[in-house]
């Protein structure tokens, strides 16, 4: 008795494992399948709405479902509700959240199908393969997400939208191809979490990476971009915290913008930026703790909060290139092995706490001729009195009166020219020492009188708007000053004194 059990139980289940087959009318497959423990069912002919919920409610240990030659006709009921609060569905089109959650192991879609709606196979936890068809326009949002066992995608070339998160949390997908024939963005969070994905393969149609697009995506170390691409955009977070080493940018020739902590906490090591490029946002490379270089367009002038902060491994002669005129709160910030910064000219602003952390500074230069303002705390943590500040002789008294900036070791290049005239002949400038008192005279009107010491160092300076002008150098150490007087008119000349 018990063998004959067995034996019924195992042809029940072994009946149950048969592919079964129906030509269908829409909304008529509850009435064509009686057994609801199938695992296999293709169905021909037409379906809506009606099927896909008795698929959902009814056919719960479902692993293959094969419609790829049926055709999804449209239907609505605005008394009866199916999914979510929808009364109306589309012709060739999956239901929002119609699959959602089944065991589904293989899915073979229609070939006319046109759109996949939002969540229709979110949490397919089982789903191995799914191959979109060329007709496919539109995946809506959340339509894959987290389907972990799905391995590959290949978006159609047809395709012309995407939807926020469609593949994100498919903790096993391996490769993502997307090749668009006409502009195509790649949705925000569309491979969000991805873990295992390693390998993206973006064509030149791809005209925007949306936010979080490979956010978390650590497995990812490499991103393939076609030559001749319309790259216009890397939007906030797109990489961040992914496993991205290397991504060479210089071929995308139309990418204008690169986002807010866009490849933030990422093992970059090498970054190859466009000429095309305009804008960098807030912290776009944040703690790049391996990288070691990277090139600023000269299209950038502005350099964004937390840009660079914590890349304490780049090894670059000057971080900063001319052109720039901003750099932002924290943009250096923690660059603790840094020991020579560098200035340009142009910088006009240096935001809070940009410097602070680079106690490793041993020499800071400074080009402007106006003092740049500052932010709160620039250089926190920086034992500013043991570094000196070179500058030009004739801006450095201003830099000695500005706050944080003072706090340097204020020192310039010696001239290595001392004049005897000034350029106007008829103007005369005298400077010459009475015991330990500097004595200037001249026959126009003097704006700034300035001492160093023969390295360099100020020590003192006074402005007179006057034609005399005197400083007491009792307190100041050694024989020989290096004077520098500015006339009113801008004229000036260097003299090299020995006070006896």
């Amino acid at each position: 008795m018990k063998r004959f059990l067995t034996l019924i139980v195992a042809c029940v289940a072994a009946i149950s494992m048969w592919a079964i087959q129906v030509q269908n009318t829409a909304g008529s497959l509850s009435s064509l399948v009686d057994d609801t423990s199938i695992t296999q069912l293709t169905i021909t002919g037409t379906l809506d709405a009606r099927d896909f919920k008795f698929i959902a409610d009814r056919l719960n240990n479902l692993e293959l479902l094969n419609i790829s030659n049926a055709q999804i006709v449209d239907y609505s009921n605005s008394k009866a509700p199916l999914f979510l609060s929808a009364t109306s569905y589309e012709a060739k089109s999956i239901p929002t959240t119609a699959l959602m959650g089944k065991k589904l192991r293989s899915v073979t879609l229609p070939k006319d199908l046109k759109k996949i709606d939002i969540a229709a196979f979110a949490g397919c936890e089982q789903l191995e393969n799914i191959t979109l068809p060329a007709s496919l326009e539109v995946i809506e949002p959340y339509a894959f997400s987290s389907c972990n066992k799905l391995r590959s995608i290949t978006i159609p070339a047809g395709l012309k939208e995407m939807g926020e998160g469609a593949f994100s949390r498919c903790k096993s997908l391996k490769t993502a191809s997307i090749a668009p024939s006409s502009p195509l963005s790649v949705a925000k969070d569309a491979f969000q979490d991805c873990s295992a994905l390693s390998s993206v393969s973006l064509g030149a149609n791809v005209d925007k990476i949306g936010p979080g697009a490979f956010a978390g995506c650590t497995a990812l170390h490499s991103v393939s971009i076609a030559s001749g691409n319309n790259l216009t955009a890397i939007a906030e977070a797109a990489f961040a915290a992914s496993g991205v080493e290397e991504i060479d940018l210089t071929h995308c020739n139309n990418l204008r913008t690169i986002g807010m902590w866009a490849f933030a906490n990422t093992p970059l090591k090498n970054v190859d930026l466009p000429a095309s490029l305009e804008s960098l946002g807030d912290g776009a490379f944040y703690y790049n703790l391996d990288l070691t270089q990277i090139n600023l367009p000269e299209g950038i002038t502005s350099l964004s909060n937390y840009l660079l902060a914590g890349d304490n491994a780049i090894d670059m002669e000057q971080p900063v290139k001319d052109g720039v005129t901003i750099i932002g709160d924290y943009a250096f910030y923690n660059w603790d092995q840094i020991r020579d910064f560098t200035f340009p000219e142009s910088i006009e602003y240096v935001g809070t706490k940009a410097m602070a952390g680079q106690t490793s500074l041993e020499i800071v230069t400074a080009h402007p001729t106006t003092v740049p303002e500052l932010g709160d705390s620039v250089w926190a943590g920086v034992d500013q009195p043991s570094i000196p500040l070179k500058t030009d002789p004739t801006v450095a008294a201003d830099y000695k009166a500005a706050e944080q900036w003072k706090e340097f070791t204020i020192q310039t290049t010696p001239p290595t020219s001392i004049d005897e005239n000034i350029a106007q002949s008829d103007l005369q400038v005298k400077a010459f020492f009475t015991g330990t008192v500097l004595n200037v005279t001249a026959t126009a009107a003097i704006a700034k009188v300035s001492i160093f010491d023969v390295n360099g160092v100020l020590l003192a300076t006074t402005a007179p708007a006057s034609e005399q002008a005197q400083l007491n150098t009792a307190n100041f150490s050694g024989k020989f000053y290096i004077v520098n007087v500015i006339l009113a008119n801008g004229n000036q000349r260097n003299f090299k004194l020995l006070r006896k």
